[in-house]
C-alpha cells in the first residue's frame, strides 16, 4: 500500500486540489516559492490542505448555535427545553471543536490536545481575554438568567455567540496556510553535531522522531525530524506551530489571508518572519540521489 502511493508522496494526492476546468495545475498552489539554491536537494512534500477539512464543521456549529434558542423561543414543544437546548448548545462547540483537534491529530507527529490547549489558551492576552473572558462571562450571565431574571439568557447567548466568531476565525485563520515539509534523502550516516548551536539537539543519531527543534516566536518551532520511507531514510524539516500543525515555510508571505474582524480571531504569528531562519539549511548533509518513484511520470526531478 505504501510503495504504491510513494508516486503521490511529495507531491501530494490530486484530488485535495480539484482542478477548475481550464485552469492549468500550477494555479492549484500558486502560493508556493522556491527557496534559495542551498535548497537545491531538499523537496517540498506537500500535506493535506487544512481550511477545506474545516469548512463542514463551522456550519454544522453555527446551525446547533441557532437550533439551541428554538425550545427557548417555542417553550413546551419538548419533553424537557432546557436539556434540549444545553445538548444543542454544546453540540455547537464540540462541532466547531473536533475537526480542527483531527487535523492537528493527522499531522506527522500532531497532537490535538495540543491544538485544544492553542486554541483556549495561546498567544496570551490578545486571545485569553477573548476566549477565557467571553466564556466566564457567558457563564455567569447564564447563571444569572436562572437566579435573577430569564431575560438576562440572551445576554449570554450574545456572548457565547461572540466567543464563536472568535474561536471559528482563529482556528481558521490558522488552518489557512498550506501544510507541508521539506525533505532531504540521507546519503550518509545524519550527524546532528553538525546542527548550529541555537538549535536544541535530542538526537544526533539518526532515529525516527524529531531530532533538533530551535524555538520562535508566538511558541512555534522548527524541526529536524527523521523519517523513513518503503526503505529509505530522509531528514525532513518543519516548521511546527504551537498548536502542533505543520505550515509550508516556502510560500508568499505576504498573500496568505486572514479571518480576523474587529479583535476577534487572533491567531498570532504564522509563517512570517522566518527570512533569516530559511536563507539555508540548518545542517549540511550529503544527500543521495532522489528515487524516481517518489515523483509522479509528469514530474521531472
Amino acid at each position: 500500500m505504501e510503495a504504491g502511493a510513494d508516486k503521490y508522496w511529495l507531491s501530494g494526492d490530486p484530488t485535495w486540489w480539484p482542478r477548475a476546468e481550464g485552469k492549468p495545475e500550477a494555479e492549484w498552489l500558486s502560493l508556493e516559492v522556491e527557496p534559495s539554491d542551498s535548497w537545491s536537494a531538499w523537496r517540498r512534500q506537500r500535506l493535506q490542505p487544512m481550511a477545506a477539512r474545516f469548512v463542514l464543521g463551522p456550519a454544522w456549529s453555527l446551525a446547533f448555535l441557532v437550533a439551541s434558542t428554538f425550545p427557548l423561543l417555542f417553550p413546551d414543544n419538548t419533553p424537557d427545553d432546557q436539556t434540549i437546548a444545553s445538548i444543542l448548545f454544546f453540540m455547537a462547540f464540540i462541532s466547531l471543536l473536533l475537526p480542527a483537534v483531527r487535523i492537528s491529530s493527522a499531522m506527522p507527529d500532531g497532537d490535538g490536545m495540543l491544538m485544544l490547549k492553542w486554541i483556549w489558551f495561546g498567544d496570551g492576552s490578545k486571545n485569553l481575554t477573548k476566549s477565557v473572558g467571553l466564556s466566564v462571562l457567558g457563564v455567569v450571565a447564564f447563571i444569572s438568567h436562572i437566579v435573577v431574571d430569564v431575560r438576562i439568557g440572551w445576554i449570554s447567548y450574545a456572548l457565547f455567540l461572540t466567543l464563536w466568531f472568535h474561536l471559528t476565525w482563529r482556528i481558521g485563520t490558522a488552518l489557512i496556510p498550506a501544510s507541508g515539509r521539506w525533505l532531504l534523502p540521507l546519503g550518509e550516516s545524519y550527524d546532528g553535531s553538525k546542527i548550529p548551536d541555537t538549535w536544541v539537539i535530542e538526537s544526533k543519531k539518526f532515529r525516527g522522531g524529531r531530532l533538533a527543534f530551535k524555538d520562535l516566536s508566538g511558541g512555534r518551532k522548527l524541526e529536524l525530524y527523521g523519517v523513513n520511507r518503503s526503505g529509505d531514510k530522509f531528514v525532513a524539516f518543519h516548521l511546527r506551530h504551537p498548536s502542533s500543525i505543520l505550515f509550508d515555510p516556502f510560500v508568499m508571505v505576504n498573500e496568505i489571508s486572514s479571518m480576523s474582524r474587529g479583535g476577534l480571531g487572533y491567531c498570532g504569528p504564522r509563517v512570517e518572519g522566518l527570512d533569516s531562519d530559511l536563507q539555508q539549511p540548518p545542517i549540511t548533509i550529503a544527500a543521495s540521489d532522489w528515487s524516481a518513484r517518489f515523483f509522479r511520470p509528469t514530474e521531472e526531478e
